[in-house]
């Protein structure tokens, strides 16, 4: 053996060393093995080479003595580690017991955090996390929205997307027979489906011959409107329904995982392309296309292709040249990207905020902890008195915590749940992938994860903390007081303390900015009245009343006797139809052509943001002032010149020094121009955040080739409003049953639902905000109450001295006011960099809004004085007898 082998059996005390100890073991016998030649009389150099020969070749005895002796080690430590860390959940467990009111108090203030993150968790991962449930989902690509002929051309012309589908949002009445129903459904290409590799559960999909003018009256239905409508009948493949008045046969039933490309979806139609009708191919946008790359295809090169190739379409347009800045911005993105859209901004916010309150409990724990290892002082100098190190106490008091932050995970768990129910019920339009949020596995997996990593966040500092201070004790001081550990405790606390109010004022900062953004969006005029006046959205069958025609006497007859019903329903004042409601969904523009302006169609057209159809009576019923000119009435009928009504901001654009009353436009192809009769005020149309108040109306009875069937019914009523609604059912059904009727509201809730986003992300953040509030108040209150009980002795010297009560609480109270101003100071500098991040979300007041940034330290300092006041007068009813007599 060399004299380097004698240290590492030293080391082989703190950790074993198989390959040393067998080493050791076959050194031993060929030691004894030479000893025994010598003693027969060999020379040492004849003992030590027949010894080595005796024992042969060792090497591969050695090698499987270590590979067991190092499984028998690990099998040792991992048993020894698992009944240690048994024996401290054990412990850990008991400590907790002992201490109720501390662990119900440490374990709700988890449960809030915990809960909340696991909810708004469950959110994220459901609609931005999780892939999408279609073939090689990372492979398809959104190239944007135009026309059929844009689609055609971009079909033949990409390579580095090799299949290329289109698809339009629609919603058309549908009747089975049994129910009159408006149902949304989506026009699509044939190739979709299988580009997506969706197949129906049950029948078939679409061919490509049923994407051919006269063939697609064929139809696939969701799993959800099988169940509800045809209660999961088997034999539903082959029935026939009418959409807009027309039959279709039902060929399949998609499955309950498919939902392409919203929730709302219930059935999906074979869009039919016809080239000859160039209106429809050109003059008609709004269709979205998505594609799936070639296999040698990036994502990058597909944006460059889609960027070069789209603008070279612009000549092949045959109604009118779309101007040089025509598709400039075209560009591929994601699928995903583009289906999540803003919504993952929203979603990450929350997810934001959830984690601040979480850190504001983890902190709020931290405290209670340190206070409660202040209270066990005298158990753990007792546990290092007897032996135990440093390690093995703050491993009990970490895996103490770990018990605690499980416990609260456990509450936090049902907490998530209720939110998660709340959150899917309450979630505004727009968010997608709503019907995949739930607690599941990998939420589950997420909430044990949070609760290791704020078991540990927070109950390592105050372990660390509290063994040294054991250690001080039971080598220094024996078991008495601790009025240095005591200010030591403080200090921490009080850095706590300011983070956590920090972490609070950077939230409350945020929820404020929105509050106060919510109540200037709602401060906004519309334009138009709201109150008294119930919308009903009436969906007459096209197929049956003969719609996109210039003129169509059945449909004509049919609105005709519904407004004339409407008009003698009691408690109504006035009613009036229009093809799209303001605020209820975007309403659609059109480019138009200016006499003495804009005559020529093959040039660049201005465009109007906002059309709206509407009959005679509709600016008085909405309460729409008219500022010059006329109504529209019963004598601008189909066979009369045509005439428009403009907004202001229409008659400034293009005859700001004069009347633009008698002036004339045109729709962007041939056709006769429209003269403008009135001039009425802007109003909102597609939301109230709506920058572009260009509007321009025209009679219903003299409607475009491009409006259909469908008519809001807006009545103003006197009485009722849900009486009104209710007699529009009952009118609409006696002239025609098979006519649905719905999204029956009043003007009032159509501006609430409107503003429903801004809502829902006000209320979220604002109970995340209040709640941190409520836990900062808690910490403050927590640390002023232990700096009482610490600073007894001297709260009692001072009043025995002639200290007033009022000096006192000022004491108490200008502590938590300095920790308050501290975590404030902090708070405010990250809100000034993070609250840039809510500018989208903002209306009518700045990320720095001075009012926000003055008001929030104020409440903060008031709330730091309110939560220590309590504290403070204890301290003023201190015994200076019984302060003195303490230990």
């Amino acid at each position: 053996m060399t004299s380097g082998h004698g240290w590492r059996r030293y080391l082989r005390f703190v950790r074993p060393d198989p390959a040393a100890d067998v080493d050791d073991e076959i050194a031993f016998h060929i030691k004894m093995r030479v000893e025994r030649n010598i003693a027969l009389g060999m020379s040492p150099e004849d003992a030590s080479r027949d010894a080595i020969e005796r024992f042969g070749d060792h090497a591969p005895v050695r090698e499987e003595l270590v590979h067991h002796d190092q499984r028998q080690q690990v099998r040792a430590e991992r048993a020894e580690y698992v009944s240690d860390f048994m024996r401290d959940i054990k412990l850990g467990a008991r400590s907790l017991r002992r201490a109720p009111g501390f662990t119900i108090a440490a374990a709700l203030t988890l449960a809030l955090g915990i809960g909340a993150n696991s909810a708004i968790f469950s959110v994220v991962n459901a609609v931005v996390l999780q892939p999408l449930p279609y073939a090689q989902p990372d492979r398809l690509v959104a190239v944007g929205q135009g026309s059929m002929g844009e689609y055609l051309g971009l079909r033949d012309r990409l390579r580095t997307i090799v299949d290329l589908a289109a698809w339009v949002p629609q919603a058309h009445p549908v009747d089975d027979g049994r129910d009159a129903l408006r149902l949304n459904g989506v026009a699509v290409t044939t190739n979709l489906m299988p580009m997506l590799g969706a197949a129906p559960l049950v029948g078939h999909g679409f061919t490509a011959h049923d994407g051919t003018p006269g063939n697609n009256d064929v139809v696939l239905i969701s799993y959800g409107l099988w169940r509800r409508q045809f209660a999961s009948a088997p034999d539903v493949v082959g029935r026939k329904i009418s959409i807009e008045g027309l039959p279709c046969t039902i060929i399949g039933v998609m499955p309950p995982s498919f939902h392409y490309p919203s929730d709302d979806v219930e059935y999906w139609q074979p869009y039919a392309i016809n080239p000859a009708n160039l209106g429809l191919m050109w003059g008609v946008g709004g269709k979205r296309f998505i594609g799936r790359l070639a296999p040698d295809a990036t994502i990058d090169r597909a944006r460059r292709e889609v960027h070069s190739v789209w603008p070279s379409l612009r000549r092949t347009n045959p109604l009118w040249d779309p101007g040089a800045d025509y598709r400039v911005n075209a560009t591929a993105a994601p699928l995903k990207a583009d289906l999540v859209g803003g919504s993952a901004s929203l979603l990450w916010l929350l997810f934001g905020s959830t984690l601040l309150v979480l850190l504001i409990a983890c902190v709020n724990v931290a405290n209670l902890l340190l206070a409660r290892a202040t209270s066990r002082e005298r158990e753990l100098a007792v546990r290092a008195a007897l032996g135990g190190g440093r390690g093995r106490l703050v491993r009990q008091l970490v895996t103490e915590g770990l018990v605690l932050a499980v416990i609260g995970a456990t509450a936090g768990i049902a907490i998530g749940w209720a939110i998660v129910r709340g959150l899917v019920a309450n979630m505004p339009a727009g968010i997608p992938r709503g019907n995949e949020i739930s607690m599941n596995g990998p939420v589950l997996a997420f909430t044990l994860g949070v609760a290791v990593v704020t078991g540990i966040l927070f109950s390592l500092a105050p372990a660390l903390r509290a063994t040294s201070a054991g250690r001080s004790t039971s080598a220094g001081v024996g078991l008495g007081r601790r009025s240095t550990i005591g200010r030591s405790h403080a200090r921490v606390s009080g850095v706590l303390v300011a983070a956590e109010v920090a972490l609070a004022v950077l939230l409350v900062v945020a929820s404020v900015l929105l509050v106060r953004s919510f109540v200037a969006l709602g401060a906004i005029a519309p334009g138009f009245e709201t109150t008294q006046i119930v919308a009903a959205r009436i969906s007459a069958p096209a197929g049956k009343y003969g719609a996109y025609s210039s003129r169509t006497p059945r449909l004509l007859a049919f609105y005709e006797d519904v407004l004339r019903r409407a008009q003698a329903i009691p408690g109504v004042r006035s009613a009036a139809l229009v093809d799209q409601l303001p605020l209820a969904a975007p309403v659609n523009g059109v480019a138009v052509r200016v006499q003495g302006q804009f005559e020529d169609a093959k040039h660049t057209l201005p465009f109007i943001q906002h059309m709206q159809t509407v009959s005679p009576g509709y600016f008085a019923a909405m309460g729409i002032p008219l500022l010059r000119g006329r109504a529209f009435d019963d004598n601008d009928g189909a066979d009369q010149p045509p005439v428009a009504i403009v907004s202001r901001s229409v008659a400034r654009q293009f005859w700001p020094n004069g009347d633009a009353v008698g002036k004339r436009l045109g729709y962007p192809f041939d056709s006769p121009w429209l003269t403008v009769v009135g001039v009425v005020p802007d109003t909102k149309q597609d939301s109230l955040r709506d920058t572009s108040n260009v509007s321009i109306y025209m009679p219903w009875s003299q409607r475009s080739l491009l409006v259909g069937s469908e008519l809001w019914l807006v009545t103003r009523t006197v009485g009722d409003p849900a009486a009104a609604g209710a007699a529009i059912r009952r009118l609409v059904a006696e002239i025609d049953r098979s006519v649905p009727v719905s999204d029956v509201r009043t003007m009032d809730a159509v501006v609430a639902d409107s503003m429903s986003g801004s809502r829902f992300t006000m209320l979220l953040v604002g109970a995340f905000a209040l709640l941190a509030l409520t836990l900062g108040a808690v910490g403050i209150y927590g640390v002023m109450s232990y700096l009482v009980s610490e600073r007894t002795r001297e709260m009692g010297i001072r009043i025995a001295l002639g200290a007033s009560a009022a000096g006192v609480v000022g004491l108490v109270v200008g502590r938590a006011a300095r920790l308050a101003v501290a975590g404030t100071i902090v708070g405010i500098a990250a809100a000034l960099v993070a609250t840039r991040f809510l500018r989208d979300w903002l209306y009518g007041v700045s990320p720095t809004d001075p009012v926000t940034f003055s008001v929030v330290p104020l409440l903060f300092l008031g709330v730091a004085v309110l939560a220590s006041y309590a504290p403070a007068r204890r301290a003023t009813r201190a015994d200076p007898a019984a302060a003195l007599r303490a230990d």
